[in-house]
């Protein structure tokens, strides 16, 4: 890691390139009735398609859209830099990413998607009474032996110019998190989280920080650049490898998730809510069977 610069001298750095961009508390949940049951769409019918000798096991697939019969897709706007614009003026997407919907097939981008146990009756009502704050996770002997351990030790954000990309990283317990400026300005990385510290480093040119062996979050990590105002990210952190974000199509796949009794939950959140509202944070239902499922589109819904 870089030994970090005193921040007048970084300030006095002179801008010299910077590379094209290219490219979870969430929102604080909404109270909860503690009996009601959520009303989340449900996927369209699917069927599952037997893979030989991996009968334990299901692909799930799918894409996240925007309800247009509900409303209008958001549109990205510009940003308005108000400090180091000839640093943000190199950066072909700066626009804005609350919303990122694909205007030719209304596919939703960094939505997070991830799977847990279905839970018992009385885990269940537990988790809406709120004796218990976290869901069910899946056991060690349950995990695909292709995932047991994660793909690759450290995950990345970068500021290249003077946005973070990705916009929303996903990440794995134990993984390390590397926070990156190739850009030719400072930047600092602002993060609070509930297990994974708070800090705040000052980032000089082509410098690093890194975030070592995370732990699971239960809510959504924030970073955000105080330096640049608008700069903002989200970070999850999951115990098992069930997860996966939305692509530029709204697209996503979960490989290889235990089908146990035959039921799994789903959740879906992007960072202005969670597929379903409040009641949505207890997920949805599936039935599974082995080999893969397509749950086709699925219109995204904050409940408001």
């Amino acid at each position: 890691m870089r030994k970090l610069l005193p921040l007048a001298f970084l300030f006095s750095l002179a801008s010299i390139s910077c590379q094209d961009a290219t490219g979870v508390a969430m929102d604080k949940p909404a109270p909860v009735s503690s009996d009601e049951t959520p009303k989340v769409e449900k996927p369209a019918p699917a069927k599952a398609e037997p893979a030989p000798g991996n009968d334990k096991y299901v692909t799930i697939k799918g894409k996240v859209v925007w309800d247009t019969g509900k409303a209008a897709a958001p549109k990205r706007t510009p940003i308005k830099a108000t400090k180091d614009e000839e640093v943000a003026a190199k950066d072909k997407d700066f626009n804005t990413e609350e919303w990122v919907v694909n205007p030719k097939n209304n596919g939703i981008r960094d939505v997070v998607v991830w799977l847990a146990p279905e839970p018992s009756e009385a885990d269940l009502a537990d988790l809406k009474s709120g004796k218990k704050k976290e869901f069910p996770s899946f056991a060690a002997a349950d995990i695909h032996p292709d995932l047991a351990k994660p793909a690759k030790p450290s995950v990345e954000i970068d500021q290249p110019c003077c946005r973070f990309i990705p916009h929303v990283v996903v990440a794995r317990a134990g993984q390390n998190m590397l926070i990156k400026n190739s850009a030719p300005v400072p930047h600092n990385a602002k993060w609070v989280s509930r297990n994974n510290d708070e800090i705040n480093p000052l980032i000089p040119p082509g410098g690093e920080y890194v975030v070592k062996d995370l732990k699971p979050e239960r809510f959504p990590i924030e970073i955000a650049c105080s330096i640049h105002p608008w700069m903002k990210a989200w970070v999850r952190v999951f115990d098992h490898p069930y997860f996966a974000v939305t692509d530029e199509d709204g697209n996503f796949e979960i490989k290889n998730a235990p089908v146990l009794k035959g039921k799994l939950r789903i959740f879906i959140w992007q960072e202005n809510g969670i597929h379903g509202g409040a009641p949505g944070r207890f997920g949805q239902t599936l039935e599974v069977k082995p080999g893969s499922m397509d749950l086709k589109e699925i219109k995204f819904d904050t409940g408001k």
